[in-house]
């Protein structure tokens, strides 16, 4: 844009020479020497005022978006003074690839007519994942477009993509042994002892201890009514996911469209269950604990922020050093990025009775 402009100008000012010489005297070289100084002279001084006038931001907080459908991001280009009004603005927008490396870039040209202008951009996401937008850079025009500045803001947001929801072949039937366990679900089948969820009301059988009748409805029925309490269901069965080093974005993806699959099939079934993954920046294990769907929504969110591929020891190590002791009844172990499962080692360091593997590779899940 520059170098068009300076071609113009030298055009124009050689142009207006030709025409001082042949048919202008002496005061038409005192235009011409006004029409060659001033243009430049003019965009020098607004370039130098206006270096530190323009502001960029995000309008919106971090936003999540299901894949296939674009996401609007809007862009707010602040000028902090009249001097920068009038400018063009040239905005360039990178987006990462969900891994960590910024290779998608959008640009656009407004121009500053007022003190706030607002672009919207659509982003259009091929992967699930979590996704950083930020601006690489603006170049800004003033004046006569002869020079321009280059401003690299710090202004970034982030945004998710969750992954298509669709079915696999794959079946978990385990179920857990329903041990009683530090939960607020309750076992629909038997009684417990936690007063703070009511199981059952019925007549007194010999052996019902005293301070499980209801005094006051025993009273009104003319007969001992007694209360079952809860009986707090303990979590054993859990989905584990592993991306280990996994680079292969459609693979990543896949994975994550199995959690998806398994942990709404296992919602739908009325499951209590753990999801585990590893967190790559805090390098520990995550455990959360899944009862219905808003829960798995925000479990895919936190999976997909959690940069486990980027963290290369393998989960179930580090599994048994964080939670030892601890029991669980069956698990499902979905992984990539990997090459060999030693199944002894895996269930002993898990303290599992049974263990499910499924492998997804580039185009295919065994």
């Amino acid at each position: 844009m520059i170098i068009k402009n300076w071609f113009i100008y030298i055009a124009v000012m050689i142009g207006l020479a030709i025409f001082a010489i042949l048919y202008i005297k002496q005061s038409g070289f005192i235009v011409l020497f006004m029409a060659a100084v001033v243009p430049p002279l003019y965009s020098v001084v607004l370039y130098a005022a206006a270096r530190r006038s323009v502001k960029v931001s995000f309008f919106q907080k971090m936003q999540s978006v299901e894949k296939g459908k674009k996401l609007p991001v809007t862009v707010c280009i602040e000028s902090r003074g009249t001097i920068s009004r009038g400018c063009a603005v040239v905005l360039f927008l990178k987006v990462n690839d969900g891994l960590g490396a910024y290779s998608n870039t959008i640009k656009k040209k407004i121009f500053l007519n007022s003190a706030r202008e607002e672009i919207l951009l659509f982003l259009d996401p091929k992967h699930c994942g979590f996704f950083e937008a930020r601006v690489d850079k603006i170049i800004c025009y003033h004046g006569f477009s002869l020079f321009r500045f280059v401003a690299r803001p710090e202004a970034v947001t982030s945004f998710f993509v969750m992954p298509k929801y669709q079915e696999y072949p794959i079946s978990f039937k385990l179920d857990g042994e329903e041990r009683e366990g530090d939960s607020d679900c309750y076992s629909s089948v038997k009684a417990g002892n936690d007063p703070s969820e009511l199981y059952d009301v019925r007549y007194y059988r010999p052996g019902d201890r005293l301070n499980c009748i209801n005094w006051k409805l025993s009273a009104k029925k003319k007969e001992m009514i007694v209360q079952d309490y809860g009986f707090p269901i303990a979590c054993d069965i859990a989905v584990l996911i592993d991306l280990m080093n996994e680079r292969d974005a459609d693979t990543i993806e896949r994975a994550m469209e199995i959690l998806y699959f398994t942990a709404m099939q296992m919602v739908m079934a009325g499951k209590l269950f753990y999801v585990i993954w590893k967190d790559g920046h805090e390098k520990k294990v995550t455990r959360k604990m899944v009862r219905d769907e808003e829960e798995v929504s925000q479990m895919l969110i936190e999976v997909l922020q959690s940069g486990m591929t980027k963290y290369g020891v393998p989960l179930e190590e580090l599994y048994s050093a964080q939670f030892e002791g601890e029991y669980l009844f069956g698990c499902m172990f979905l992984y990539a990025g990997r090459k060999q499962m030693e199944d002894e080692v895996i269930r002993d360091r898990l303290r599992t009775n049974a263990i499910e593997f499924v492998q997804v590779q580039k185009g295919e899940v065994c």
